[in-house]
């Protein structure tokens, strides 16, 4: 089966689904489906989207699992996604009208590239006051750390992914823990892929107290695990300047203590030697500040 799979992670968001649903119906290409995985919604999400399905002229394919998070939510999507390519839009965001259209348009490019996973285009924020961001090259071929690294792009990403390349990076699972950062399969996939960077932006979103990026820190403290496997991989990966490296392996140490008390464990967990002795310089100062 060709086309795209436009995916949605939801999680008692029926009160917004359907602004997603309207600008799907709206689209000018309808050569897609759309697939909601329901991570264990108490609201009326199932009933919605039933009625969705009456009145969709697309296919819906809706998946319920028991609450675990976003990260597990897409591992459960790739295991049912069948079309070559697939793009997850949040339940809070929207498309834009030509959509579908775009990405379409752009296929061609990365249909034959064996080394490009996918395609990167800009979200545009409706409601949040930020600064233009930097102009980045049209069709520029580059990872996901080149973009905000070296180019200096920090601006939200919308990805439409290979389906067949993404199914090789499933999200680690922690039992109990809801939460792990995207960047932990993106710097996977950054040692062998890159992606096609368009100006092009598809999706509309808007930011709500209730998602996941107004939680901020907390999402970190509640899935210590995962968060600590997150900057381990960071800290270890030559590809990010030592700079950097150093700030990952802070954020690695705070939240691998909260399970792990070991500074011997901890250390050996660093694979540079600089970085090993910048840890353990940072601690001794730490201890002396104290005095």
């Amino acid at each position: 089966m060709t086309g795209l799979t436009i995916f949605t992670p939801t999680y008692n968001r029926a009160y917004i689904l359907p602004q997603l649903f309207d600008s799907l119906l709206a689209q000018t290409s309808k050569n897609f489906e759309w697939m909601i995985v329901d991570d264990g919604s108490s609201d009326t999400t199932k009933e919605l989207v039933e009625n969705f399905k009456n009145n969709a002229d697309f296919k819906i394919v809706y998946i319920y699992q028991e609450n675990q998070g976003k990260h597990v939510a897409i591992n459960t999507a790739l295991s049912h996604i069948k079309t070559t390519y697939f793009v997850t839009v949040d339940s809070d965001d929207f498309l834009q009208k030509n959509g579908v259209e775009t990405v379409e348009k752009k296929i061609p490019f990365i249909d034959k590239e064996d080394k490009i996973i996918g395609i990167a285009s800009p979200i545009n924020i409706l409601n949040k006051n930020i600064p233009d961001q930097k102009k980045i090259d049209n069709n520029l071929v580059l990872t996901t750390n080149e973009l905000k690294y070296k180019y200096g792009y920090d601006g939200e990403l919308t990805l439409i992914f290979k389906t067949d390349l993404a199914k090789k990076f499933e999200y680690p699972v922690f039992k109990g823990e809801k939460f792990m950062l995207e960047s932990v399969v993106f710097d996977r996939m950054d040692i062998d892929y890159k992606f096609l960077y368009i100006h092009e932006s598809i999706v509309n979103a808007e930011y709500r107290q209730d998602g996941l990026t107004a939680q901020g820190k907390n999402l970190f403290l509640n899935s210590p695990k995962g968060a600590a496997l997150a900057y381990k991989e960071k800290m270890n990966n030559n590809q990010f300047s030592s700079a950097y490296r150093k700030i990952f392996a802070k954020n690695y140490w705070d939240y691998e203590s909260i399970n792990n008390k070991s500074f011997v464990s901890k250390l050996k967990n660093i694979r540079s030697l600089k970085l090993k002795f910048h840890m353990i310089v940072y601690f001794i100062r730490r201890i002396l500040d104290k005095k």
